[in-house]
């Protein structure tokens, strides 16, 4: 008896470090395929649900909740910096992740999501929906501070303690582009995450547009990032989760939305360097 457990212990210590070998394998992988110097820094992912109904809403937490797991079995640090909720989900959120190559490996991640579903709401309704999803590294950037405008100001919520949060917005002015910080508890703290998500973010669009300096940034070409989905995600006819650039196709729904993406992550960064002509 005392010999089948050791045989059983020994098989679950061997089952347990071929899968610690197989992530770590898969981890090297991943890194090998990214040669950009920000792929290393961290990262801040913003979600914004596709419209201000209940299904895109409850989408948009679903998908806030996926990228938290995935940091969390990434061993990364999240912080949530900003956010609109609903009781069912949210409008709006952003949060900062803190580890090497979070923004190498999420970079993917940047379009709108569709999911097609029956409605949680109603179930005679079959609906899709849709979330945008924008992903950008943490780095140093001068910005003049004659292109911000600068927004102080406390939430009408109170906390336990009968104080009001402070909020800070600041909009970078030539391109429209704003930030809100609202979870410090001080409005210097608040300035200092929104001003490092305005760099993030004017850093990532100068490289989509393949530009070397922020003043060079078309305004008018910053949303066609998001003009096409670039995933689905299926509950009916049948279960799939299909991604629309690089092909990579699973039946794993509940596996990806549990924070299960380096399969996608993998066969888009793939794609990536076949495109630039290093793979």
């Amino acid at each position: 008896m005392l010999e089948f457990q050791l045989d059983d212990d020994l098989l679950q210590e061997a089952q347990t470090s071929i899968a610690r070998l197989n992530r770590e394998l898969e981890q090297l992988e991943l890194e090998q395929l990214l040669s950009d110097p920000s792929d290393q820094n961290g990262a801040f992912l913003t979600i914004n649900a596709g419209s201000d109904e209940l299904d895109a809403q409850d989408w948009a937490g679903m998908l806030l909740r996926m990228y938290c797991l995935w940091g969390q079995k990434g061993d990364y640090q999240l912080q949530r910096l900003d956010s609109q909720e609903d009781y069912v989900g949210i409008k709006s959120a952003t949060i900062q992740i803190e580890g090497r190559y979070a923004y190498g490996y999420l970079k993917s991640e940047t379009g709108t999501h569709r999911i097609r579903r029956i409605s949680p709401f109603n179930i005679t309704k079959k609906q899709q929906t849709t979330a945008t999803v924008e992903v950008t590294p943490i780095v140093e950037l001068v910005i003049p501070e004659k292109h911000l405008e600068i927004k102080h100001a406390y939430s009408n919520v109170m906390n336990i303690n009968g104080m009001r949060h402070p909020w800070v917005k600041i909009v970078h002015i030539p391109t429209g582009i704003s930030v809100t910080s609202s979870q410090e508890r001080s409005q210097l703290r608040n300035k200092e995450k929104a001003l490092a998500i305005i760099k993030s973010k004017l850093f990532a669009i100068a490289q989509r547009q393949f530009v070397k300096d922020i003043s060079e940034i078309d305004r008018d070409r910053i949303a066609e990032i998001f003009t096409h989905p670039i995933r689905d995600y299926a509950f009916y006819p049948s279960e799939i989760v299909r991604d629309l650039r690089t092909g990579f196709e699973t039946n794993a729904v509940a596996e990806v939305l549990a924070g299960h993406l380096n399969p996608a992550i993998s066969a888009y960064l793939r794609m990536e360097k076949k495109i630039n002509g290093n793979g």
